[in-house]
């Protein structure tokens, strides 16, 4: 299983690193590894894609509601998907956290 960072202070969590926290403005902020599985929260379908993405077409953008966490992580993914679906992190691409249902 591969793991992801989440960073939070105050309660805010989330997967992009920062210096400081973007609700009390301090860089006491800490990090922990969590599980790559979620539920999808939300999705679009891409059918028309900038030119480097072209070769992907169609595909979904995801928000990722990650297990264990209120971080939420955006997702590349190509099989059919619908909200509340278990997903897994399948590899990371360019940057781009690719899922796949679990």
């Amino acid at each position: 299983m591969k793991k992801l960072k989440v960073y939070f202070c105050c309660g805010h969590e989330t997967v992009v690193k920062r210096v400081y926290c973007p609700t009390c403005g301090t860089d006491g902020i800490s990090e922990r590894e969590v599980e790559d599985k979620g539920r999808i929260y939300s999705f679009t379908k891409i059918h028309v894609p900038p030119s480097e993405f072209a070769h992907l077409a169609p595909y979904y953008v995801a928000l990722v509601q990650l297990d264990g966490t209120n971080a939420k992580v955006t997702a590349r993914m190509t099989e059919d998907i619908a909200i509340g679906d278990k997903v897994e992190l399948f590899n990371v691409e360019d940057g781009a956290y690719v899922y796949k249902k679990a």
